[in-house]
């Protein structure tokens, strides 16, 4: 069954989409995480002769300073897109090229504990040798889940979603 679509939609196909990292996120995500390192790194330096606990704060403060650090590395390429979604597949920010017809499963994931989000990612399982599972964290994107798929679903069948009346 084909998907009616104008011309103008059609056109807009041709062209690959491109996703990039949302500036206020990833300054929201680096304040939160800073605000972490400082109070964990409190709580080490606090534990004093509890090495046990010490240890452990020691570690939740080394995670946040990795979460931290990931937040403020995307702003430094904030003009480069982070996916590429087009006819020929999607593109990550790494330069790698999954094709459509290499796609066994493409899933975003979204995780969530009490209302607040967890964890957000793409994965992709592909047939081709290496690798056989690519993953990206997008909670930084400018992008929710159903733009996404819908993007997906019109750059990998050559048509784009019907027009809404």
């Amino acid at each position: 069954m084909e998907i009616y679509s104008s011309e103008q939609a059609k056109k807009k196909t041709q062209q690959p989409k491109a996703i990039y990292y949302s500036r206020a996120r990833l300054i929201a995500g680096a304040v939160i995480w800073a605000v972490s390192i400082a109070g964990f790194g409190a709580l080490t330096y606090r534990a004093g002769s509890a090495q046990g606990a010490m240890a452990v704060f020691a570690v939740i403060t080394l995670l946040a300073a990795w979460m931290f650090f990931n937040c403020v590395k995307p702003l430094g390429r904030l003009d480069t897109p982070a996916l590429l979604i087009g006819k020929d597949g999607i593109r990550f920010d790494d330069g790698m090229l999954i094709g459509w017809d290499d796609m066994q499963e493409n899933t975003y994931i979204s995780q969530s504990y009490m209302g607040i989000p967890i964890l957000k990612l793409i994965q992709i399982k592909t047939t081709l040798d290496k690798p056989k599972v690519k993953k990206l964290r997008v909670a930084a994107l400018d992008l929710d889940s159903d733009q996404y798929l819908a993007l997906c679903d019109s750059y990998s069948q050559g048509a784009v979603l019907p027009a809404t009346r």
